[in-house]
């Protein structure tokens, strides 16, 4: 990652109370300069490896 990112948390939670408490604890057990948070509304893929070939050896 380039930027103004240092860090990226992929948290899976059932609800948004869920996740206002999950933020209440992050921003006081760490200082924290800025959180920004990214919401998925539905699960479009669930798999995020990629199909590598297998590779020929001679």
């Amino acid at each position: 990652m380039a930027g103004d990112v240092d860090y990226m948390l992929r948290v899976v939670i059932p609800d948004m109370q869920s996740y206002f408490v999950f933020y209440k604890k992050l921003i006081h057990a760490v200082p924290l300069k800025n959180v920004t948070s990214r919401f998925a509304m539905e699960k479009i893929k669930s798999i995020t490896a990629l199909p590598v070939p297998p590779i020929a050896v001679d």
